[in-house]
C-alpha cells in the first residue's frame, strides 16, 4: 500500500496501525514522491491526502489514473465540503474519508476495495 501524507505524525500512526494488521505500507510525504514510488513499485491500493506539497492529491490521482485505471484510491483528507468530495471522485478516487477519521473505518474501507 502507498500512503501519501505530509503530516509526519499522522503518517506514522496510520502506517503503524495498518502494519499491525499485516498491511505492507510505504509512505511518501509529498505528491511528487508518491508518484515516483507509484511508477517504480507495485502497490495494491493508494491512500492519498489531498493537501500536500509539490503535487496535491487530486493531481496525483489524475496522474495515477493515466497509468493505471484499476488501482483503488482512497482519499484521506480534511477537505470535507461536498464540492471537495465530488472533486475527489471526479479525479479518480474509489472512496473518500474525511479527517478526523476512525482507523477501523479506514481499515474496513481498504479491505472492501481490496476484496
Amino acid at each position: 500500500m502507498l500512503l501519501a501524507e505530509d503530516e509526519a505524525t499522522l503518517a506514522m500512526i496510520i502506517k503503524e496501525s495498518l502494519e499491525t494488521r499485516n498491511f505492507d505500507i510505504m509512505v511518501a510525504n509529498d505528491g511528487e514522491a508518491a508518484l515516483e514510488l507509484f511508477v517504480n513499485r507495485k502497490f495494491d491500493i493508494l491512500v492519498l491526502d489531498i493537501m500536500m506539497p509539490k503535487k496535491d492529491g487530486l493531481t496525483l490521482a489524475k496522474d495515477v489514473r493515466k497509468i493505471n485505471k484499476q488501482i483503488p484510491i482512497i482519499f484521506l483528507t480534511a477537505k470535507s465540503q461536498v464540492q471537495d468530495v465530488v472533486e475527489g471522485f471526479q479525479s479518480g478516487a474509489n472512496d473518500y474519508l474525511k479527517k478526523p477519521f476512525s482507523m477501523e473505518e479506514l481499515i474496513v474501507r481498504i479491505e472492501a476495495l481490496l476484496g
